[in-house]
């Protein structure tokens, strides 16, 4: 987050930024499968591939289809042939080399690089196969080669198949869109997903590793993709630990943490009375309370962050859960990794409490904390409902 000369929290600025190129009508290669244009000779195979279903559910959250005849399903691939967007592609099988399915770059926004990967028709015969995520990977590699920014998943929130694939396949949740699409006459709401440049290259290295015959011993993975993903991040040094310090806050401590209280409130427009903020204080310092309070601190010995968690039972595991409640970075000291700090000083007091989840709210406005979170931790997709008894 940047402060402009009104003192507003305004986005990082990108001086250097050009439009991307779009993509085009080019093979995309791979081990299993490579990634053609779509062109009216791949409707025979991708006719016979969809026949191999045993009914049409395969159909049932695509805009098209189900189609009566191979000459009715011939026409929609000759006209999605020629669509520049979306921009469809046939996934073909390098040993067979049949046409299985189809995937597309879609909503193409070169001016803000950002594009969505949408259209997935992929046949029972490509399902659940290397080659199935072997195109995913390929088409992602292609737009972010190209410079895009952003690349989107979107789909039909009742359809869980397509939501549990794209949260596999690296995208993260970012919200409902409710009512937002009439198809089939009926409505959807619309789960969006999205992973962005600075995500790609772990996410890449996963992939590259998925891929490798040393986990595809005769196409059957040893390890799985998010399997994967969870070892890079666990393994990933921590450029911050330099930065500051986390330990446990004392007496000694409160001014300092009732000013960075404050901004706290401040920054959600928030009032607490002296009484709350004294009782919330000395709860945080009771040994015999589930309250706690951790404060970061810079080579000055300055406090620069502070986080507040509360440890509770819960129905769903033996374990105790640890809510993550307030957690601020003087104005000053964002973008230092004071944050990640604290979050991570958090999973360090949790673990030694034998705690089973850390979990927090912040509103949707916080973008930057979001960009923060979205690196630390997953988006379970739950909206939090509140109701105040006073």
């Amino acid at each position: 987050m940047t402060i402009n000369e009104h003192q507003q929290p305004v986005g990082h600025a990108l001086p250097d930024w050009q439009p991307c190129p779009r993509p085009q009508r080019v093979v995309l290669k791979g081990q299993y499968c490579r990634l053609e244009p779509l062109a009216p000779s791949h409707a025979t195979s991708l006719w016979a591939a969809w026949n191999t279903a045993k009914d049409n559910s395969g159909w049932t959250y695509l805009s098209v289809g189900p189609f009566a005849s191979l000459q009715q399903f011939a026409d929609f691939i000759e006209s999605a042939a020629q669509s520049h967007d979306p921009l469809h592609y046939a996934v073909v099988d390098t040993q067979s080399g049949d046409a299985l399915g189809t995937l597309s770059l879609m909503r193409i926004d070169p001016a803000n690089g950002v594009v969505e990967v949408g259209f997935v028709m992929y046949t029972p015969l490509l399902q659940r196969t290397v080659q199935a995520t072997e195109a995913h990977y390929l088409l992602m590699k292609y737009a972010f080669g190209l410079g895009y920014r952003r690349y989107e998943w979107k789909c039909d929130s009742l359809n869980g198949p397509s939501r549990h694939a794209a949260i596999r396949l690296g995208f993260r949740y970012e919200g409902l869109f409710r009512q937002a699409v009439v198809y089939k006459q009926r409505t959807r709401d619309t789960a969006w997903f999205s992973i962005l440049d600075s995500e790609w290259p772990q996410i890449q290295q996963a992939f590259e590793a998925w891929l490798s015959i040393e986990n595809m011993a005769d196409g059957v993975q040893k390890q799985g993709l998010a399997q994967i993903r969870a070892s890079l991040r666990s393994h990933r040094p921590n450029l911050n630990s330099n930065v500051v310090q986390v330990r446990a806050l004392v007496e000694s401590d409160y001014a300092l943490w009732a000013a960075l209280w404050q901004g706290y409130l401040t920054f959600y427009n928030s009032q607490i009375s002296d009484v709350v903020t004294q009782l919330t204080w000395q709860r945080m310092l009771d040994a015999a309370e589930p309250m706690y309070a951790l404060g970061a601190f810079d080579e000055q010995d300055k406090m620069v962050g502070i986080v507040h968690m509360v440890y509770h039972r819960g129905t769903w595991s033996a374990e105790d859960h640890c809510y993550l409640e307030d957690l601020f970075t003087a104005p000053a000291s964002r973008g230092k990794g004071v944050g990640r700090a604290l979050i991570e000083g958090v999973y360090q007091h949790a673990q030694s409490k034998g705690c089973g989840r850390v979990y927090w709210h912040t509103h949707e406005t916080n973008a930057a904390g979001q960009a923060l979170y979205d690196k630390l931790a997953d988006k379970p997709g739950f909206i939090q409902y509140r109701k105040d008894l006073k």
